[in-house]
């Protein structure tokens, strides 16, 4: 019923109302082909840009009458607005040769040389990480490999009663390493009473500490009570 009055109200106004302008391209992918191909490049961009929010306008306008409540007139005129408002910024942006960086190439390179350069850089560092992965898997599955034979022996001497080392194990680089590791709970043992002797100065430390921090307390509130009597 509200879209029947609307119509009705419309219908009144006979050709006087302010018709919807018919649409500027009928797909977004037609935005550039619409425009002239002889025209200079930034000529070119500054249109696509107002074509660009005409086109994003209209399609905004259809959903929004979907809607209830929507005012065309409003709209049409926010629009309006903002489009004008956009043709200034579009033309400062030109006179300030922003849009002209825009289209220019950066430096006098080619920018199909430079997508090259940039997509041959990214196929080395997958190529050089890739090989990089495969090494580490491999190393993963030596020593994962050699794990599992170092358990297997462990657990046929736990069996044969022969000791718990395999003799394989010796050889390794990380027995090697484990081999001269120091005795650090004997260390800690040999220097028992030093430690004591240690432990028994930061007590007497904590004491003069706490015995100077009462001093100190009690000559602030000293201070304080001649500074209030003077």
């Amino acid at each position: 019923r509200a879209e029947r009055r609307s119509w009705r109200r419309s219908s009144l106004k006979g050709t006087k109302r302010r018709k919807s302008l018919p649409p500027v391209h009928q797909d977004v992918t037609e935005l550039s082909k619409s425009i002239s191909l002889d025209l200079p490049e930034t000529d070119r961009l500054s249109t696509l840009l107002l074509s660009s929010f005409q086109f994003s306008a209209q399609k905004l306008e259809h959903v929004l009458k979907q809607t209830d409540g929507f005012n065309p007139e409003a709209f049409k005129a926010n629009a309006h607005s903002v489009s004008e408002d956009l043709k200034r910024y579009v033309q400062k942006l030109k006179q300030d040769g922003t849009l002209k960086s825009c289209v220019e190439n950066p430096q006098g390179i080619s920018l199909d040389t430079a997508l090259e350069e940039s997509v041959a850089q990214v196929k080395e560092y997958i190529t050089r990480f890739t090989a990089e992965c495969q090494a580490w898997d491999q190393l993963l599955l030596r020593h994962q490999e050699s794990a599992a034979e170092i358990s297997r022996q462990l657990e046929e001497r736990k069996r044969s009663g022969a000791g718990t080392e395999p003799p394989n194990y010796l050889q390794t680089s990380q027995a090697h390493v484990l081999g001269t590791k120091p005795n650090y709970q004997q260390l800690l043992d040999e220097q028992r009473d030093v430690l004591s002797c240690v432990e028994l100065g930061l007590d007497e430390l904590q004491q003069a500490l706490k015995l100077l921090q009462g001093f100190s307390e009690d000559s602030h509130r000293y201070l304080r009570q001649l500074s209030e009597q003077l």
